[in-house]
């Protein structure tokens, strides 16, 4: 079961940015040791890390933040270009939207999938989107900022009910894609 919700940025566009690729929200830092033992305690990641055991292979460290149609880590510059491009600069200046999941219902690889594919498919044909994947509370969420000018075209973009109602039907699709629940149909 996932909720979403959207709004309008009209000031502090790179803060938003910034807010949402926060390396204390967006990187899990368990280790997972070849026997198996997941090390999410930052003492015992500590205690392994200075540890001599230098045969035991781990993942570590997993960052969940991905651009579309722009690159993560200079999306707020590549932005910037499309509205100085379109002379756009004004105004709504991008979109942060949340799709928020039930605690305990994914885990922080499967949430950001879908949110990965939600984005693609709400905006991805025509929108710079940065994508994040929150893990700081009991229920992990995606951070969506969508530029409000359009790559493709130089529209901006419009949100309204319908287009809201179409991010919650593609949400639940996904969802359902999963096997997760959605809201009004928790039997499934």
């Amino acid at each position: 079961m996932a909720v979403n919700k959207i709004w309008a940025v009209k000031s502090d566009f790179g803060c938003t940015i910034n807010y949402i690729e926060n390396e204390d929200k967006t990187i899990d830092a368990t280790i997972k040791l070849s026997d198996g033992t997941v090390l999410k305690d930052i003492e015992n990641v500590i205690d392994y890390a200075t540890q001599t055991r230098k045969t035991l292979q781990h993942e570590a460290c997993k960052r969940y933040v991905t651009g579309i149609n722009c690159c993560a880590d200079t999306a707020f510059a590549e932005m910037l270009l499309i509205k100085k491009k379109y002379e756009k600069e004004d105004k709504i200046l991008a979109y942060h939207a949340i799709q928020s999941f039930k605690p305990g219902e994914v885990d922080a690889d499967t949430a950001h999938e879908i949110g990965v594919k939600l984005a693609h498919r709400m905006w991805g044909d025509r929108f710079q989107v940065v994508v994040t994947t929150h893990l700081d509370r009991e229920h992990i969420h995606n951070h969506f900022v969508i530029n409000s000018v359009s790559f493709l075209d130089g529209k901006k973009y419009y949100s309204n009910k319908a287009t809201y109602e179409l991010q919650k039907k593609l949400s639940d699709e996904l969802c359902l894609d999963y096997g997760l629940n959605i809201i009004g149909n928790t039997n499934h």
